[in-house]
């Protein structure tokens, strides 16, 4: 079966929390998230190297959602939906338990200033969350170029459900921001990749 024929009609579905439902998953056996997607390039190159996948995006900027509807239309890819929302009511009220493969989240803002951690994501309570509506058997990739960031969200995943691998990498998403620190001579990245090993309620 054609899974990408069966999702829905649009190439592209702009979704807020009022109008997303549970049709938007229907059919799709493995489905990715990004969180954050920016300029959807990582997003794309995802959706266009799995075509029998349904590929999520996450974006509060509604400009930044209208400008990659656009790119996603232009290169016909039908297993893109976006939705224009903050990423903590996405997750909580878009998606049920147990229903996405994989989370992925490329250089998320890192909130440095001490006033503004609490707009962080990736908490204990928010790794939770994700948990949540993870498979059993999901990952969760975070990539930050923030050193404080990541051993803040280290400290974070303790009791959170997750097997964890974590450690410096190299440059290999060729994202904006990458090629930002790129041009800066700045080329480690944290990695955090968090594998489910079981299920936490929320």
């Amino acid at each position: 079966m054609d899974t990408r024929k069966s999702l829905c009609k649009n190439t592209v579905i702009s979704a807020d929390r009022e109008t997303w439902t549970e049709e938007h998953l229907k059919d799709a056996e493995t489905i990715e998230v990004e969180i954050g997607f920016g300029s959807g390039e990582y997003l794309i190159r995802r959706a266009s190297e799995h075509p029998d996948r349904l590929f999520i995006g996450i974006e509060k900027k509604p400009g930044m959602v209208t400008e990659v509807s656009k790119r996603v239309a232009s290169r016909n890819l039908d297993n893109i939906r976006l939705i224009e929302s903050c990423a903590k009511t996405a997750f909580a009220d878009l998606f049920p338990a147990c229903s996405v493969s994989r989370i992925y989240s490329l250089f998320p803002d890192p909130w440095p200033k001490r006033k503004h951690s609490k707009y962080r994501l990736f908490s204990t309570e928010y790794l939770c969350l994700v948990n949540n509506r993870l498979k059993v058997g999901g990952e969760t990739l975070i990539v930050t170029d923030s050193a404080d960031y990541y051993h803040w969200i280290l400290r974070q995943t303790p009791d959170a459900g997750f097997e964890i691998e974590h450690g410096p990498i190299t440059p290999q998403f060729n994202t904006r921001f990458e090629r930002i620190w790129l041009e800066q001579d700045f080329n480690t990245f944290f990695r955090i990749l968090l594998k489910k090993t079981q299920q936490i309620k929320t």
